[in-house]
């Protein structure tokens, strides 16, 4: 009984230490990823701020005023504008006791 405690125990060292081994091999490619996946995020944050910035300059209020200035156009005066009022539709109980007129 001795002898095959002994003979288990003599087979799981370098069964454990194999195990190790390649727990730590997997730690690393695991490692290695998250390295590569943060490498990848970070250059998607730089590359996004450069696309803000650029939307920023884009629809800059100066630029939308020398472009309208380039195509010749010009800010509309109150002579040129014209204002629509929308009334809210009537309710269901005022068109019952008749208070409008459908003309």
């Amino acid at each position: 009984m001795k002898r095959g405690y002994l003979y288990a125990m003599l087979l799981s060292i370098p069964l454990l230490l194999l195990l190790v081994a390649w727990q730590a091999g997997r730690y690393d490619e695991l490692a290695n990823e998250a390295r590569r996946l943060e490498d990848s995020q970070e250059s998607w944050v730089q590359e996004n701020r450069k696309l803000e910035a650029g939307i920023r300059v884009l629809s800059s209020r100066e630029r939308a005023e020398a472009l309208a200035e380039s195509l010749g156009l010009r800010k509309a005066g109150p002579e040129r504008s014209l204002r629509v009022i929308v009334k809210p539709p009537a309710r269901p109980a005022e068109r019952q006791e008749g208070k409008i007129s459908h003309e």
